[in-house]
């Protein structure tokens, strides 16, 4: 969502390569502009990492950043909170100074008693919770669907439901969440849509106001359960709930929308994999948990505390590093690694992240990812991808499927 307000044309000037960078891991590679990043950004990331001259490189753009390549330092960086401050998050770094976000943006021990609460408001019993809710939502927008033969994914099933989940969570009409943007907004407004005021603001604005209604009224909800939460001894002010609020329904959206699509996209094109899963929705979760792996979508930063030694070169202070969605896709740790494979061994991949900052969300997209492909198979079985309509895509901090339309013969479609 932060990305949404990025000037990109910040990108566009080079500059200077610093003294401690050697020649030979400099590589002209705007993260925002990956070549062939509009069809698949997965694997246009693929391509930097095979053609890459090493596991960790640097670029002149975007202010100038390293790029870690391989899914063990890709792993490592995440996880070493105590050299890579998760202070800022994305580049350039004069953006990612701009956007302070609790706990997103601290570091510990400062981030412990917000990310203590975010855990608690996503815990199993919001899971559990969120289950029968997801279903209904999921099965509603299907049984409006199933019948037509066609469709976009994006928007007609999966970027709805989000929103629709955290209202029910929230306590609130599903309505009301109207006033939000959209899913991939800032690409609708790249192509015309008015914005009125910039998306992270919008997002607070509506926050605050439920903040303060359920000051006033409290109910059963995850909004009056974290105004409950204390911050080191003392009760949680309202900007500080605002911000843990903004991080609790923003990680929901975007990412759940375009990893769900990533998976519809690919069971279009694999008969195989799908009728398993048709005949056989025990297979579910584990389909969901391998094709999180195979389509992780983050692309991350973290700002290099002290001087390290990463891949043979040396990181300095100061320095910013970008982590690519590249650890689940690192053949070295995970064999065939574009196949999707049920009966693959379990591995982190940090398609969640990794370390004290992992998604403590992970648990709940799971649950709701599956759940929605469950009721879209029992009604819709067979489908493809529409050859007329290609699927649309844009790399970034958050890849995105921007559209991905399906056909179906309605025949084979669920009375």
């Amino acid at each position: 969502m932060i990305e949404d307000q990025i000037d990109l044309t910040m990108g566009d000037a080079p500059v200077p390569r610093p003294s401690h960078v050697p020649v030979e891991r400099m590589v002209d590679l705007d993260i925002y502009r990956l070549p062939g990043s509009g069809d698949d950004f997965l694997r246009a990331w693929m391509e930097v990492a095979e053609s890459a001259p090493a596991r960790v490189i640097w670029t002149p753009r975007n202010g100038g950043h390293w790029v870690v390549l391989g899914g063990t330092d890709i792993a490592h960086v995440y996880s070493d909170h105590e050299h890579f401050s998760s202070k800022i998050t994305l580049v350039p770094r004069k953006w990612g100074e701009l956007y302070p976000l609790r706990p997103t943006t601290l570091d510990p021990p400062e981030h412990q008693p917000y990310r203590r609460i975010l855990t608690g408001l996503l815990s199993s019993r919001t899971v559990r919770r969120s289950i029968p809710i997801v279903r209904e939502l999921a099965s509603r927008a299907a049984e409006g669907i199933r019948h037509r033969g066609a469709c976009d994914i994006v928007a007609d099933y999966a970027a709805a439901l989000p929103l629709a989940l955290f209202a029910a969570l929230a306590g609130i009409e599903a309505d009301r969440m109207a006033v939000l943007p959209g899913y991939a907004a800032h690409l609708l407004a790249d192509e015309g849509t008015d914005l009125p005021e910039p998306v992270m603001d919008r997002f607070t604005t509506f926050l605050r106001a439920l903040i303060a209604e359920r000051r006033a009224l409290p109910g059963d909800d995850i909004i009056t359960a974290l105004l409950a939460g204390q911050i080191d001894g003392r009760p949680i002010e309202d900007d500080e709930a605002a911000d843990v609020a903004t991080a609790l329904l923003t990680g929901g959206l975007d990412t759940v929308v375009s990893l769900f699509a990533m998976m519809m996209r690919h069971l279009a094109g694999e008969d195989a994999l799908r009728s398993r899963l048709v005949a056989d929705p025990e297979l579910l979760p584990a389909a969901v948990r391998e094709m999180t792996r195979r389509f992780a979508i983050m692309t991350k930063a973290r700002l290099v505390r002290a001087e390290q030694l990463l891949d043979g070169v040396t990181l300095k202070a100061g320095d910013m590093v970008v982590m690519p969605p590249l650890h689940g896709l690192d053949p070295t740790i995970f064999p065939d690694p574009l196949r999707v494979d049920l009966t693959r061994d379990a591995a982190p991949h940090s398609a969640y992240g990794n370390g004290v900052h992992r998604c403590p969300g992970a648990q709940l997209a799971e649950a709701e990812m599956t759940v929605m492909l469950k009721e879209w198979l029992a009604r819709i079985p067979n489908f493809m991808l529409d050859p007329d309509r290609p699927v649309r895509m844009q790399g970034g901090v958050l890849g995105t499927v921007v559209t991905c339309h399906l056909r179906w013969d309605t025949a084979t479609a669920a009375p």
